[in-house]
């Protein structure tokens, strides 16, 4: 006997599950395909977004780089103006200082069977000197400098600037100690001498309560190196950065004017300004200039 044949689907219903399949196949390709599309959107959205707020960083940057530029204009021109007027100031005040400073000394030779009297008179010459080396700051501060550079005995220099700053030694109670090597740099004594004076004043302004003053010279194979050192307090560590910044000073009554001559002075000269310091051991200031025989290999 043969099996009873199974009925066949009708031919609408078949052709209609084709088509819905053919519906459903089509619907997911369509939907991978908006999916795939919105990934690439968020992507691009997401990459949009980083250049938008790069752009706006910049933008900030640049604006916050124009105001620093403004005010950084506005500070050299303000710098200027009161440059001119302390050069003009200065120039006034140094003709009636050197007269007083004439007298004075004179009045010191006079009161020399009068102690009281000298010490009191030592006073005024110490006012006066402080004056006269307010004075020579402002002014190397705001001269444009020419150095005419010669060959100099830095040790001779040395004692010569350690002389101008005696009574300040001697007030406070403050050794000195030289270690000297025939040394000649090539250099202007115009423009050493006051870096010198400036180093050796700071240092012993720095030991009220007495203390060692190394003084030192020396051959080097960069140079010359002239070494003023204290036994003070030293200088902090966040200053260290901000003490050549013309009037940024650590002390009550400083001009902040002394060590941005010095740093200014020297470089002139073709040498450079180091500083070691340690708070609570002192501080160390190395001038280095081109030597003699540098100049004459060159």
């Amino acid at each position: 006997m043969t099996a009873p044949s199974l009925p066949l689907a009708p031919p609408r219903a078949t052709e209609t599950l084709g088509g819905l399949a053919r519906a459903f196949d089509g619907f997911a390709a369509a939907t991978a395909r908006l999916e795939a599309e919105y990934a690439a959107l968020r992507a691009r959205l997401a990459r949009l977004t980083e250049e938008l707020e790069e752009k706006n960083r910049l933008l900030v940057a640049s604006a916050e780089r124009e105001r620093r530029l403004e005010a950084e204009a506005l500070r050299q021109s303000r710098l200027a103006a009161m440059g001119e007027m302390a050069a003009m100031l200065a120039h006034e005040i140094r003709n009636p200082l050197g007269a007083m400073e004439l007298f004075t000394g004179l009045l010191l030779d006079d009161l020399h069977d009068r102690p009281e009297a000298q010490r009191l008179a030592r006073q005024v010459a110490g006012g006066i000197a402080d004056l006269n080396h307010l004075v020579t700051n402002l002014l190397e501060f705001t001269r444009t400098q020419r150095p005419r550079r010669q060959p100099v005995d830095c040790c001779a220099l040395a004692d010569q600037a350690l002389r101008y700053v005696d009574d300040l030694i001697v007030a406070q109670g403050i050794a000195v100690e030289r270690r000297y090597e025939p040394a000649t740099a090539l250099a202007d004594p115009h423009l050493l001498r006051p870096v010198v004076l400036n180093l050796l004043r700071n240092a012993a302004q720095a030991m009220a309560d007495g203390g060692t003053l190394t003084v030192a010279v020396a051959p080097a194979s960069d140079g010359v190196r002239l070494v003023v050192a204290d036994t003070g307090p030293g200088i902090p560590l966040d200053a260290q950065t901000e003490i050549f910044r013309p009037f940024f000073t650590t002390r009550a009554k400083g001009t902040g004017l002394g060590l941005a001559v010095v740093q200014g002075l020297v470089g002139a000269m073709g040498g450079r300004l180091d500083l070691a310091s340690q708070p609570g051991a002192g501080a160390t200031f190395t001038v280095v200039l081109p030597a003699e025989q540098m100049g004459r290999a060159a």
